[in-house]
């Protein structure tokens, strides 16, 4: 049987139903459907992204659910809404999608997507390495500048510095793209011995007592050698808060544990992460481009902000040893033919 459409009446409460029949008779429709005094005809789309359905048009709040392609979706509105198009899914469901996210099917080819530039990209991290020695810990009076608060725009919509819910204390953190003036050189092992409190999921709900054991060290910049045991890109699932829960490969985090010494278990890493609002400025990274150094008896030196993660007490013994990270990773550096490169320079 023909795909069925949708045909809608606009009235002062909305659009709303007025008659479903097959596409062939679409034109015989609107002769005969009395309702049809003024009226809109919904347009078909097709997911090009996995895809979030919002409640309103913008990331601000969590999805209401998780599309993926190839699905078929209805377009309630012709028009955008500050990049998003109202739909309404197979099932009934409405909500908005980012126009990026969406293939308008071509029997209305006047109507396409809107067009979104990306976001600015961050400059690279500075060249070269500090001449002072490497530090076995880290000093309560190093420098910790404020983040600053950036704007990321993706395939599946705009995300604001602290994404659409969560610690929003934490995302502001996570979602920095400013370059550190420098790097403190520090051993793998003063970054996985600081330490922290038995606290909640979110630094939004520590007390001031707890706040004040990581504050000496949350936002400094640091640079750390170490041996990559995985590279996980963060695109199953629902997505995170930082990242307005989007879920497309350019749109997350990478989880990367890193080792001190190369065959240590996962349970001893430490991780650092990759932000999809600094991989803008350094389109040569990437999980293949990194492979040779998984798993690998070459280091890699990652400099960027270190951090306390509380979200992820769960996985202590099992997926890291520490809460503490480096994210956003800022540069990335493979040991390779006897000498640094910089993962800008891969092929």
């Amino acid at each position: 049987m023909p795909y069925l459409r949708q045909l809608t009446v606009v009235t002062g409460q909305g659009t709303v139903p007025a008659c479903r029949l097959p596409t062939m008779t679409l034109l015989t429709a609107v002769l005969l459907c009395p309702l049809l005094a003024t009226s809109s005809f919904g347009a078909d789309a097709i997911l090009k992204h996995k895809a979030t359905l919002r409640g309103d048009p913008s990331a601000t709040h969590p999805p209401v659910s998780i599309l993926a392609p190839p699905e078929e979706v209805e377009l309630i509105s012709l028009s955008p809404t500050r990049g998003y198009y109202r739909v309404r899914t197979v099932d009934g469901q409405e909500g908005w999608i980012y126009g990026r996210s969406l293939q308008i099917v071509p029997d209305s080819p006047a109507v396409t997507p809107a067009s979104v530039s990306p976001g600015p990209g961050t400059p690279a991290a500075p060249e070269g390495e500090t001449v002072a020695g490497v530090s076995s810990s880290i000093p309560a009076n190093w420098d910790k500048p404020q983040p600053n608060r950036t704007q990321f725009e993706g395939l599946d919509g705009a995300c604001g510095p602290t994404g659409d819910g969560g610690d929003a204390v934490t995302n502001s953190r996570k979602n920095r793209t400013d370059v550190p003036a420098s790097y403190h050189e520090i051993l793998w092992k003063a970054l996985q011995s600081l330490p922290y409190p038995n606290a909640a999921h979110s630094l939004m709900q520590w007390t001031p007592q707890q706040l004040a054991v990581i504050q000496p060290y949350d936002g400094v910049a640091v640079s750390v050698v170490g041996y990559l045991a995985a590279i996980k890109v963060e695109d199953k699932g629902s997505g995170e808060s930082t990242n307005c829960h989007f879920t497309n490969g350019e749109e997350v985090d990478w989880h990367m544990p890193l080792l001190e010494h190369p065959g240590d278990a996962e349970a001893t890493s430490i991780v650092v992460e990759t932000t999809p609002r600094v991989r803008q400025a350094h389109p040569k990274w990437s999980p293949t481009g990194l492979a040779p150094w998984v798993n690998s008896t070459s280091p890699v030196r990652v400099r960027g902000w270190a951090m306390l993660d509380p979200e992820h007490r769960a996985h202590l013994g099992r997926l890291r040893s520490t809460l503490w990270e480096v994210h956003p990773v800022m540069q990335i550096e493979v040991f390779k033919d006897g000498q640094w490169l910089d993962a800008d320079q891969l092929p």
